[in-house]
């Protein structure tokens, strides 16, 4: 687990606003339509982009986005936070959802 601590909250502050602003639908068509150019207008850097291109999850919490802003736009990168979460642990989402207990059961 990677705690999101204030340095990583500065060092992904860029990436997490663009990640959030995938809320408005106007702003996934803009990034459908012209990705580099979105991202050039959020002024993201060769490293954020890289990342972002890799789909890699743990390494975009290590670098500071926030597990919500990546839960935000993981329709616009075809993915939910089941996938992501399966993908985090190197796991299907069968496997990861085996680990899961069901709803409604207590725990203990």
């Amino acid at each position: 687990m990677t705690p999101f601590t204030g340095e990583r909250s500065r060092r992904g502050y860029r990436l997490n606003r663009f990640l959030v602003s995938f809320t408005d639908a106007a702003n996934r068509a803009a990034y459908a339509e012209d990705a580099k150019g979105y991202m050039d207008r959020h002024g993201l850097t060769a490293e954020e982009r890289t990342l972002l291109a890799a789909r890699d999850w743990n390494a975009l919490l290590e670098y500071g986005a926030s597990i919500y802003a990546l839960a935000k736009a993981g329709s616009v990168f075809g993915t939910n936070l089941v996938e992501m979460g399966a993908a985090m642990r190197g796991q299907s989402v069968a496997e990861f959802m085996a680990t899961k207990r069901p709803r409604g059961s207590e725990g203990g």
